[in-house]
């Protein structure tokens, strides 16, 4: 997943010229990419832009998050602090991260890892076209090469 990503952020610098799910598919068959990492990236982005249910009010910018069972449970506890420092250094605003949490579920539990998290922070940031500070945009990027730094 984390190659299809990496293409579309290259390919696709805006998320508005980014074809729909089923074009893209094609378009990531013809870029040689496999079946199967396709349809969990379009999946991912299904649940990644699909979550309607997060906009909420604004949170209270002192409220601490509390994990329930199930997330304590599938999320390292690295997830949950880049979460938490992304969070704090307003890389990403509450709701985002419980979209990001939201889309983590989905994956099983074993596949989901500190660069997994960081992957889908940048789907997610790039499709709101949201600007990052440039250590931390240069560490997410680091996990599309897999030289993630940031812990």
């Amino acid at each position: 997943m984390t190659e299809v990503i990496a293409y579309l952020i290259e390919h696709f610098q805006d998320f508005d010229n980014c074809p729909p799910p089923e074009d893209l598919g094609r378009l990531l068959e013809d870029a040689g990419f496999d079946v199967t990492e396709i349809g969990n990236t379009l999946m991912m982005m299904e649940v990644l832009f699909n979550t309607s249910e997060f906009a909420a009010a604004p949170f209270d910018s002192h409220a601490l998050r509390v994990y329930c069972n199930e997330e304590v449970e599938n999320l390292p506890q690295e997830v949950m602090g880049l979460m938490q420092y992304l969070v704090a250094e307003r890389a990403i605003t509450y709701e985002q991260r419980e979209i990001v949490i939201h889309a983590l579920m989905h994956i099983p539990p074993e596949e989901i890892t500190l660069d997994t998290a960081k992957v889908l922070v940048l789907l997610l940031l790039w499709a709101h076209k949201s600007e990052l500070p440039v250590l931390i945009g240069d560490d997410l990027m680091g996990a599309l090469n897999g030289k993630a730094t940031m812990h």
